[in-house]
């Protein structure tokens, strides 16, 4: 059965897209976005898509640095690279948000999934539900 969120009309992959495992994917490239928040905000977010994948992820800075880590700051060296998404939650707002995150270490061959440990931070995951 579908989980309800998954009917929504959405652009982007969130945290229960995931099923809560780890899901490896293969960055096919990365432009730049402008996503529209809560109250028609609007910020500039770099937007990643995947290789056989319907929905890019928006970038926020915690996941950028955690890219950068493994394969430098220039987008367009990471074509072509695999990183490993996990669900997990974040507190924002005074209320804890499901997001999704990058392992710190490149994916090796065909790990199993991993169930991750909540952890807390203040850079909201766009596309974070709440």
């Amino acid at each position: 059965m579908p989980h309800w969120k998954s009917m929504l009309d959405r652009d982007y992959i969130f945290a229960f897209d995931l099923q809560g495992r780890d899901v490896t994917v293969t960055i096919d490239r990365v432009t730049a976005g402008t996503l529209v928040g809560e109250g028609g905000r609007k910020s500039k977010k770099p937007v990643c898509y995947f290789v056989g994948k319907d929905k890019p992820l928006a970038l926020n800075s915690t996941n950028c640095k955690t890219i950068a880590a493994l394969y430098g700051n220039e987008t367009d060296a990471w074509k072509g690279k695999r990183i490993t998404l996990y669900p997990t939650v974040t507190q924002f707002g005074g209320e804890e948000r499901e997001c999704i995150r990058i392992r710190p270490q490149a994916p090796s061959g065909k790990a199993e999934p991993k169930r991750s440990a909540p952890e807390a931070s203040d850079d909201r995951e766009p596309g974070a539900e709440g």
